[in-house]
C-alpha cells in the first residue's frame, strides 16, 4: 500500500467510499476544490490497483484540521486509516503545525476509539454540529 496525493482520476473511487461512509457525503466539487488549494492536503491510500481510503487535511493558522477520512468498507480494520493518519501527522510536523484537530459524531464510538489510539483527546463538544442536529466531539492532539 502506498500513500499518495489524490488525483482527479481517483475521484470516482473516492466518491464511492464517501457515499458508503457518511450520512451526508461531500460533493465531488468539494474534493476538486481542495485538490487545488495550497493549504489542503488530499491523500489516498492505494493498493491492489484501487483506492483503499483517503484523507483531507487543511492547514488552518498553526494547526491542521482533518476534514475528512474514510476507508473502503471491505478494507476497514486493516491499518489503512492508521497509515493515512500517520501520514498527515508527519505532514503537520513538516509544515511546523503545533497541533491537529477534527470533529467526530458523538455516536461514532469506533472512530473516537481509533483517534484516541493516536493520542487525540476530547477538548470540546459542539452542539448541533451536523445537519441532522447531532453533536460533534472536537478531538485534538499536539504535534
Amino acid at each position: 500500500m502506498k500513500i499518495e496525493r489524490m488525483q482527479v482520476s481517483d475521484l470516482k473511487e473516492v466518491m464511492e467510499i464517501e457515499k458508503a461512509s457518511f450520512k451526508m457525503p461531500w460533493k465531488r466539487a468539494y474534493f476538486v476544490y481542495d485538490m487545488n488549494r495550497a493549504q489542503a492536503y488530499c491523500m489516498v491510500a492505494r493498493g491492489n490497483n484501487r483506492v483503499l481510503g483517503y484523507l483531507i487535511g487543511w492547514k488552518v493558522d498553526d494547526k491542521l484540521h482533518i476534514a475528512n477520512i474514510a476507508v473502503q468498507p471491505d478494507e476497514r480494520r486493516k491499518g489503512i486509516g492508521g497509515k493515512l493518519l500517520k501520514t498527515i501527522l508527519e505532514i503537520g510536523k513538516e509544515i511546523k503545525c503545533k497541533g491537529i484537530f477534527l470533529e467526530v459524531r458523538v455516536s461514532n464510538r469506533i472512530a473516537q476509539n481509533f483517534y484516541r489510539k493516536f493520542g487525540f483527546v476530547h477538548t470540546f463538544t459542539q452542539k448541533q454540529y451536523y445537519h441532522d442536529g447531532e453533536e460533534a466531539l472536537i478531538l485534538e492532539k499536539e504535534l
